[in-house]
């Protein structure tokens, strides 16, 4: 799957679009506290000290950690696999760990390098991760050290499965279908001459060792250079053939392969090629919806696997002190993703219109919507 990332257009386009749509600009996380209705000035203070700890950890970690690397390593490799290295200086440092070092040792050979509690397979205790290329040093690392998001799988299945598995297949014959096509538009835009020679067989190949050269194994080989004027007799006829490839008929099969490509990822044909020329505004609009609540699962899945790494961060500065025992009793977050963008916005500005009169939405809301600051479009406003 890495190497059919890096080589094939269509795989690289479906990565980079759930890259853009789930983890892309406008993904962050805010501090909030969980009773919004009284806020005093303690749970202000500890706003600040919540998010002084968590910059400090992402700016820590700027180099070795992001939000968009741990959701493409998961769809990518079916599972992403974070390590914390903590002691006592703050902020604790993260690394990927590659799912192919993590795997069964002789001793436990049916464990997938993963050891859980003996009746509960969803609870791990350790993880086997193999330090030489002949598995014979194996790391033993502590659950408390390691974080696993998985997709495509049960909850009691230990591994997780690549987004990409069942697009490996439709992707390698659409670019067998290519080569076959581009071969045959060569042969097809290559000169084939058939020289027809009146008389007997002894003439004809008299006439071939006369105007030919001998190529390789013995083959007579003619050469033209374009513009090239031939002049023959009446006893000769000369015919420039081509192979017929019916690419026409062809496309159809190249479209067929793509679509099964776009049912296996979600998406629509005209974001996985893209080209929206195949269908009108409209249809484009209701091909979209699906993609649509596709990405908006995935920003659900991530925003519970981010708050399990935001609670695991969190939970070691507790640890140490930097935050009260109590902490997770008063604050939550609130994770904001990429907006999934609506090319009918100005219907919607309509029916917001109408909701303000009624007295339904406020202007701020509105605002919002558009992904402006209330605050700042009331101050310019006045």
């Amino acid at each position: 799957v890495r190497k059919l990332i890096r080589s094939n257009p269509h795989a690289c386009n479906i990565l980079r679009l759930l890259e853009s749509y789930v983890t892309g600009p406008g993904l962050k996380l805010t501090h909030q506290p969980i009773d919004t209705l009284e806020v005093d000035q303690m749970d202000d203070q500890l706003l600040k000290q919540a998010n002084q700890l968590w910059k400090q950890f992402c700016d820590h970690n700027f180099s070795h950690y992001s939000f968009r690397e741990h959701a493409r390593r998961t769809w990518r490799d079916g599972e992403c696999f974070v390590r914390k290295f903590s002691d006592s200086a703050w902020p604790p440092s993260l690394r990927f760990v590659d799912p192919e070092s993590i795997s069964a040792t002789t001793n436990d050979p049916s464990s997938q390098g993963i050891l859980t509690e003996p009746h509960d397979v969803e609870t791990p205790v350790e993880y086997l991760r193999h330090l030489s290329h002949d598995n014979q040093i194996v790391e033993r690392i502590p659950a408390s050290q390691m974080t696993q998001t998985r997709i495509g799988v049960d909850s009691n299945e230990k591994r997780g499965v690549s987004l990409f598995a069942p697009l490996v297949e439709p992707l390698k014959c659409f670019s067998r279908w290519l080569d076959t096509e581009l071969l045959a538009r060569k042969l097809q835009s290559s000169i084939v001459l058939w020289r027809k020679v009146q008389g007997s067989p002894q003439m004809a190949e008299n006439f071939a060792d006369q105007a030919g050269t001998t190529g390789v194994g013995g083959s007579r080989r003619e050469k033209f250079a374009p513009g090239t004027v031939l002049t023959t007799n009446h006893g000769t006829d000369i015919q420039f053939l081509q192979p017929n490839t019916n690419f026409t008929d062809a496309v159809s099969l190249g479209r067929m392969l793509l679509l099964s490509v776009a049912a296996g990822a979600g998406l629509p044909e005209f974001m996985l090629t893209s080209d929206a020329s195949n269908a009108n505004f409209a249809s484009t609009m209701v091909a979209e919806g699906p993609a649509v609540k596709f990405f908006q699962s995935q920003q659900e899945f991530f925003a519970a696997e981010f708050t399990k790494l935001w609670k695991w961060v969190m939970q070691e500065a507790i640890e140490q002190g930097r935050l009260p025992e109590d902490f997770f009793d008063r604050i939550d977050i609130k994770w904001s993703f990429p907006p999934l963008i609506n090319r009918d916005r100005p219907r919607e500005r309509l029916a917001d219109a109408r909701l303000v009169e009624s007295g339904i939405l406020s202007r701020a809301e509105v605002a919002r919507r558009d992904g402006v600051d209330p605050a700042a479009m009331k101050r310019e406003r006045n």
